[in-house]
């Protein structure tokens, strides 16, 4: 038996009973199939990213279980025709949460605290570095301002030059 994660949104127009009642239809789903509750985490009602069949909110609950690696393409298949389950994800395997370390917070206070002086000095490189590529033409060439007046010459010389027709 593989050890499961099911994180479940459920429509938020269900009552505080009938999202219970969801809820253990799912668990007796899941023992039904030959699968065991480990655990179940009701996160209560959030804010959706994006809008799920016209909602914007929904009840998150996560369920950690053991079942065998055959009932999980059944379970997943009656979630999806369940309506109050809005959104789904069976992923196998528990992700323990460690927390925050300490040493992590040391790490961020010792980089607030480093000296900033070398960050201005790659502002300035990058600084030049966009005054070089201005003065550049687009294929590389250096000095686009004798282009320009090569360029205009021809211009200038035909309309001072006379008809002759």
């Amino acid at each position: 038996m593989n050890e499961y994660e099911l994180m479940t949104i459920l429509h938020p127009r269900l009552s505080a009973d009938e999202t219970a009642a969801a809820i253990a239809s799912i668990e007796a789903q899941i023992t039904a199939h030959g699968g065991e509750m480990l655990s179940t985490d009701v996160w209560g009602r959030r804010r959706l990213a994006y809008p799920i069949n016209g909602s914007m909110d929904g009840t998150y609950v996560l369920m950690t279980l053991k079942m065998p690696p055959a009932s999980a393409s059944p379970i997943e298949s009656w979630l999806i025709i369940t309506d109050p389950v809005l959104r789904h994800l069976l992923i196998r395997g528990i992700i323990p949460y460690q927390g925050r370390d300490r040493d992590d917070d040391r790490d961020r206070d010792r980089d607030r605290d480093r000296d900033d002086r070398d960050d201005r000095d790659d502002r300035d490189d990058d600084r030049r570095d966009r005054n070089d590529r201005d003065e550049r033409d687009d294929r590389g060439n250096e000095a686009p301002a004798a282009i320009l007046d090569s360029a205009d010459a021809p211009e200038e010389e035909s309309a001072a030059a006379p008809a002759t027709e």
